[in-house]
């Protein structure tokens, strides 16, 4: 479950074109013509850039992630946090499988709590924050909270980083997802019942007290998901059960009702695959969507969005590579994966895993977006769980997960993104080619990557002059990086020319001048 930010309903901006644009500039000697639209500092609709920033890290496995007033909890299977820079083993302090840290600035609070158990290894796996914003739901495998005894589901009061003794409902096996409303905590995962009363791996308690609500889905396999969908009546379901609603067939996904868990809409018939399950639900103002997991080769590891009016699928990306989380942000869809294979939706061939990506809630098209880690720890899965926090202008993306670096650098379990500033810089031009023809010079180039920009400015310069001659505008990604052309017509015959081009972004970023390229019209 990730909660849609505030503001990421307004403006909505539609995609990017279908296919990948450029403009052909030709220098006349008088002025540049150039097309494209205004400058943006990021390609819309995108507005989180790909530049990671300092951030503390854990020693361990990030399983969850919440957010409130800028403060961002993480939780998971891990022992120690250390400073951004430091090699796992240098400057490390105790953390019990939690903690929270500055959104701004990455680094920790002074809230510290102490996730344990008797036995076995304890972990969180699930954070949830109420909509006042008071009070952290946490859920895993833990027996006590700071030497205070609570089953796999605590309440903690954010103000005082303690834990509320009042709540403490009696969960026998591990909690995997939560989400609350203003009276309600919904909660999914291993157990089949609650303080003794039957629960199907999904069940409800009350805020107050942790009272035992009539919510019962019943389903017959683990919950891995679950997310109160807008106007609170409905609550979808994701995990790796078959059948809802005591037997109706309903594979990995179902919606039913916020009050008695009563079926609303049933996901079967091969609507997800049999060896594929979800793994995490987000939604919005218009519809929800699934994070799934495919065991198999070639089995469903995608996304799926669906329309909260009719429960029915807008689109589905069949990208391979597992999609662990979701979230929201002013009409985009950010997904933490390590998908490896995205050309049955037309983009990037089977080879390198990818695992941050973007998509409009609207269509499949990858957007460009595209910080990266690696596969990391034990399961070798990479990013675990996306949060989005907002303090003062600034939007941060948080990133937990399994991985140990961050854009090629050592960076553990954590990391975040900005809104701004944009300062990442794009590839310098290659494959520059020069040619001669009835009294032109035409240059050709291939397009550069910008990991948070698509789309990219050429400037063209001539014989060492430090002002350009013309312009190109060209739209990339970096498995589709097209051809771009430049053609001179202001030359002289039998005179050589010296050329050199540049890549700058919307924010204003520009790479090193490419190699020399002389031609003699």
């Amino acid at each position: 479950m990730n909660r849609t930010t505030p503001g990421g309903l307004a403006g909505r901006l539609g995609i990017l074109g279908a296919a990948l644009a450029l403009t052909v500039t030709t220098w006349t000697g008088a002025q540049v013509l150039t097309g494209g639209e205004d400058a943006h500092a990021l390609t819309p609709p995108v507005t989180i850039t790909a530049d990671e920033l300092p951030t503390w890290q854990t020693n361990g496995i990030v399983w969850a992630t919440a957010e409130a007033d800028g403060v961002v909890f993480a939780g998971g299977t891990f022992s120690t946090v250390r400073p951004p820079g430091s090699p796992s083993g240098s400057n490390e302090r105790q953390a019990l499988n939690f903690v929270a840290l500055d959104a701004a600035t990455g680094a920790p609070t002074d809230c510290e709590l102490r996730f344990t158990i008797g036995s076995g290894t304890a972990t969180v796996r699930a954070l949830t924050v109420s909509p006042d914003e008071r009070t952290l739901y946490v859920g895993g495998s833990f027996g006590a909270v700071n030497g205070v005894g609570v089953s796999s589901l605590a309440a903690i009061d954010i103000a005082t980083c303690s834990v509320k003794t009042g709540f403490r409902p009696a969960v026998p096996a591990p909690v995997h997802t939560i989400d609350v409303t203003d009276d309600t905590v919904y909660f999914g995962g291993d157990f089949t019942h609650i303080g003794g009363v039957s629960r199907g791996r999904f069940a409800a308690v009350s805020t107050a007290d942790a009272t035992l609500r009539a919510w019962n889905p019943r389903a017959d396999e683990p919950g891995r998901a679950v997310e109160v969908l807008p106007g609170g009546e409905r609550v979808a379901i994701g995990g790796d059960f078959d059948t809802v609603a005591g037997g109706t067939s309903s594979h990995a996904l179902a919606v039913v009702n916020s009050g008695s868990g009563g079926l609303v809409k049933s996901y079967s018939g091969g609507f997800i695959h049999r060896n594929s399950v979800v793994k995490d639900i987000t939604s919005d103002a218009t519809g929800f969507y699934t994070a799934n997991e495919g065991t198999g080769g070639g089995v469903f590891d995608g996304r799926i969005a669906l329309n909260l009016s009719d429960l029915n699928q807008r689109w589905r990306d069949t990208c391979l590579g597992a999609t662990q989380s979701l979230v929201v942000h002013k009409s985009v869809l950010y997904s933490g994966s390590h998908a490896h294979d995205c050309s049955s939706t037309g983009e990037f061939p089977d080879g390198r895993r990818r695992h941050l990506l973007a998509e409009s809630v609207n269509n499949t098209k990858l957007l460009g977006w595209l910080p990266d880690t690696n596969d990391g720890l034990v399961e070798a899965i990479g990013p675990r769980a996306l949060t989005l926090s907002t303090v003062g202008t600034t939007d941060y993306m948080w990133v937990g997960g399994t991985f140990t670096t961050v854009n090629g650098k050592a960076q553990q379990g954590l990391t975040r993104f900005a809104s701004s500033p944009d300062t990442g810089v794009p590839w310098v031009p290659d494959q520059v080619t020069g040619s001669a023809s009835g009294g032109n010079v035409t240059l050709n180039w291939r397009s550069s990557i910008d990991l948070d920009d698509s789309k990219l400015t050429y400037r063209v310069y001539r014989n060492n002059s430090a002002t350009p001659i013309g312009t190109v505008e060209g739209e990339s990604m970096p498995w589709r990086r097209p051809t771009l052309t430049f053609t001179d017509t202001s030359v002289t015959r039998g005179q050589p020319y010296t050329y050199r081009i540049t890549a700058t972004d919307g924010a204003g970023n520009t790479s090193g001048l490419s190699s020399t390229v002389t031609v003699t019209p």
